[in-house]
């Protein structure tokens, strides 16, 4: 190998890259803090999570673009921090529901998530299953309510995702900024619950698997 050649830097291990930015440092040890994690996420969430780029963001809170990589490694990491925060706010499960009650619950904190973080659709497609699998570990829970209550897993993870998928294309009739539940439409409100109705009638009648690979279980 060359001389000259540089060494290269170890890659981030998975939770590494989705849980919290690494701590914050300075160029400069002694010099003020001139931002903080949460400036920069809102400054992400306001230029849009699908097309924000680290100098429009730096721009707007009026720091370097050199200061948001030291922060946060790269772009991917800030989008990192900013679903972190997003997912962060899943409330877990209350009580022992049955089936209905316990998608009408996962139903609720979905939508909740997709109001909060309005290009979610778009950001969860660049990343890889283990990497969604491992945003989405606050949704178990629900999961689990649903194999004790007698259904596979199979059956839960279709459940769900029929769900989040109508969630994700009803919410294309929202403004792309966050929304709080109190500013959807009642039309749009109404939909929803036509529509995740129609999803439980629908699972009732049967509840069909998932084709999985066992070597990928």
């Amino acid at each position: 190998a060359s001389r000259n050649a540089r060494p290269t830097r170890p890659l981030a291990t998975l939770s590494q890259r989705l849980a919290k930015p690494v701590p914050s440092t300075v160029a400069n040890p002694g010099r003020p803090q001139s931002f903080t994690n949460e400036d920069a996420v809102d400054a992400a969430y306001r230029a849009g999570l699908a097309g924000f780029s680290v100098k429009s963001v730096a721009k707007s809170i009026g720091v370097s673009p050199a200061a948001l990589y030291q922060r946060f490694g790269t772009r991917r990491g800030l989008l990192n921090a900013c679903l972190f925060r997003a997912f962060a706010l899943v409330e877990p499960l209350e009580g022992a529901p049955d089936s209905d009650g316990t998608l009408r619950q996962f139903s609720d904190q979905w939508w909740a998530l997709c109001l909060r973080c309005p290009d979610l659709e778009v950001v969860i497609r660049t990343y890889q299953d283990p990497e969604i699998l491992l945003m989405t570990q606050r949704f178990t829970c629900y999961r689990d309510r649903l194999r004790q209550l007698g259904l596979s897993t199979e059956q839960a993870t279709f459940a769900g995702s029929m769900i989040a998928v109508n969630l994700l294309q009803l919410r294309h009739q929202l403004p792309r900024t966050m929304v709080t539940p109190e500013d959807v439409p009642a039309a749009v409100d109404a939909q929803r619950e036509q529509s995740i109705g129609f999803i439980l009638q629908t699972l009732h009648s049967d509840w069909p698997e998932w084709s999985v690979n066992e070597g990928r279980r």
